[in-house]
Order: C-alpha cells, then sequence, then structure tokens
C-alpha cells in the first residue's frame, strides 16, 4: 500500500492509491490500469497543485470505480476528489462530493465488490478502506464546513472524524475541533483537543506539531499573548516545512493577533502582510486574488501589492 501525503489548504489530508492484487485477464488489468493511472496522476498534479488536472484524474478514478462497482475504489477515489476540492479552495464542492460518496457507499453497504477477484486495484487508508472508516470523509467535510464558517456541522464531523481507527484522521479530527472551539471560545473543547494531540504516541510528526502549536496559541492568546506569539511563529515554522503554505499563513495571521494584542502593531501589520502575499502568490494573477488574501492586507494596512511578483504574458 503506497500513502502519499498532500497540502489540503485547512488541512494536510492523506490521498490514497493503489496496490496490485492477484493475476487477472487481460481486460481487467487494462481496467486496473486505467483506474491505477487516474489515481497516480491525480496524486502526481495535486502535489504541484495542479489542481483542475488532479480534479479531471479522479473523477476518471470515480467513473471507473462505479463502472465495476467496486466500493473500496469507489470510496478512495471519491476521499481524494474530495481532498482535492478542498485543496483548491472548492468547500462547497469538497462538502458534495463527500455527500455524493456517502451516498454511493450507503447503497453498496455490505457489498464484497471491492474483495472480488477482479477488483479494481485495493487501496488503504492505514488498515482501513475509505467506506468502511467514515472518519475520513468526515474529516474532509469537518474541515471543508469550518472553511465555510459553519461551525455547527464542522464540529459535527470533527467529532466522528475522532473515533476514526486511523490515527492520522483521528488526530486532525481533533485539530479541527479544536479550531471550532477557539473560533467559538470554548476554553475546555480547545484544551481537551490539545491534550489529545499532545498523548498521541511519540514520534509526532510535524504536522501533529504544528496542529499543537496552533492550538496552544490560539489557547493563549488572552491571557498570554507573548507566549501565543512563539507558539504561533513555530506553528508557522512547521507549515512551512510540511509545505501547508495556507495553513502557514493562518499561523501567520495568528500571530499578527498575538502581536497586536501584546502592543506590537508594527510587527502585527508586517505579518499580517505576509500571510497575504503567501496567500496571493498561490493564484499568481490579480484576476485570482484570493479574498482572504485581500482582507489580511486591508487589515495590514500596508499598500504593498499582493502579488509583487505576478506572473505576465512575455511576447518572444
Amino acid at each position: 500500500m503506497k500513502k502519499v501525503s498532500l497540502i489540503a489548504a485547512l488541512l494536510l489530508c492523506t490521498t490514497l492509491s493503489g496496490c496490485a492484487g492477484s493475476t487477472k485477464d487481460e481486460t481487467v488489468q487494462d481496467q486496473d490500469v486505467a483506474y491505477q493511472q487516474a489515481m497516480d496522476v491525480g496524486s502526481q498534479a495535486l502535489a504541484i497543485e495542479r489542481y483542475s488536472v488532479a480534479e479531471k484524474s479522479y473523477r476518471e478514478a470515480t467513473r471507473l470505480a462505479l463502472r465495476r462497482n467496486d466500493v473500496g475504489a469507489i470510496g478512495d477515489a471519491s476521499y481524494n476528489l474530495a481532498v482535492t476540492q478542498l485543496a483548491a479552495d472548492e468547500p462547497s464542492d469538497a462538502l458534495q462530493t463527500v455527500q455524493n460518496a456517502r451516498s454511493a457507499l450507503a447503497m453498496r453497504q455490505g457489498s464484497e465488490a471491492h474483495a472480488t477477484a477482479g477488483g479494481l486495484p485495493q487501496s488503504s487508508h492505514g488498515a482501513e478502506t475509505v467506506e468502511s472508516d467514515s472518519g475520513a470523509l468526515s474529516l474532509v467535510a469537518a474541515a471543508s464546513a469550518f472553511r465555510l464558517n459553519d461551525l455547527g456541522i464542522a464540529a459535527r464531523e470533527a467529532r466522528v472524524a475522532t473515533q476514526s481507527p486511523d490515527t492520522d484522521v483521528s488526530l486532525r479530527g481533533a485539530f479541527v475541533q479544536g479550531l471550532v472551539a477557539a473560533r467559538q471560545h470554548d476554553s475546555t473543547t480547545l484544551m481537551s483537543a490539545i491534550g489529545t494531540i499532545q498523548s498521541a504516541k511519540p514520534p509526532q510528526s510535524a504536522v501533529q506539531k504544528g496542529d499543537l502549536a496552533e492550538l496552544q496559541a490560539c489557547y493563549s492568546l488572552n491571557s498570554n499573548p507573548q507566549q501565543a506569539m512563539n507558539h504561533a511563529a513555530d506553528a508557522v515554522s512547521l507549515r512551512r516545512e510540511t509545505g501547508d503554505y495556507r495553513a502557514m499563513a493562518r499561523a501567520l495571521a495568528l500571530e499578527a493577533q498575538a502581536a497586536r494584542q501584546a502592543g506590537q502593531g508594527q510587527r502585527a501589520n508586517a505579518l499580517l502582510a505576509q500571510a497575504a502575499q503567501s496567500l496571493g502568490a498561490r493564484a499568481g494573477t490579480d484576476a485570482d486574488t484570493d479574498p482572504l488574501a485581500a482582507q489580511y492586507m486591508r487589515e495590514a494596512g500596508s499598500m504593498a501589492p499582493i502579488q509583487p511578483f505576478k506572473a505576465r504574458e512575455t511576447t518572444q
């Protein structure tokens, strides 16, 4: 089983790719190759932020999985599609994909199609396939709902994700729970989420360390803004290390908030401008400027361009 780590906007999620199965006839092998190629192309495109290519590939993978009525492949491909849409900052589309995936899997509940000879290459999320681990889809739904500021749905889906047998999924679910709690000023739930991540079996990944630092910054923001600044700065470094640049920008904005509360207005403005330019660089053109980037730059009161090195057409 091959597990590929990818960036998913709010969250660093994990996409799934297939493994070789038993020997099959040439027709089935050709179908397996087509599915595997779609999954691989999607993974490669997502890794370099070619979201439209990744989405097209994962849609093709889900089509092939549906054609074969392959439960495991349907779950894996649709999960990857939802992750891609979230990474592309399309949380509404990601939620719709999760809903479609759940409907498709529910009508096949108890089906053994994914385990029969001739099935598409099986995939797993840790020890479980997506169709048997609703936590993976709930994690994407929680992150998407949080992005849309639908905190009720985000909290409910995150709670389901925390019950996943996959440790990575359950810990990310706790992280989203903490983010929701911070936004709702629920210090009890926020502290519980921090405790869950702190108690994770070592060694902790950079992703988990970044999650912990960000939640710790949220928790200490009002009581100890200087400490919050330090935690947020750690989160910035860890998000940069993992390549989760949207989360890095969020941590920069959190550090700015702490700096402002600590009376360091100039530093706060600089941090917000940095967050704005990081988000702006993702688009590459003024026409695609991230609204959050524009908001950060306004809050910074800066006249600096959001995209100082934007792409331009050149002529030979």
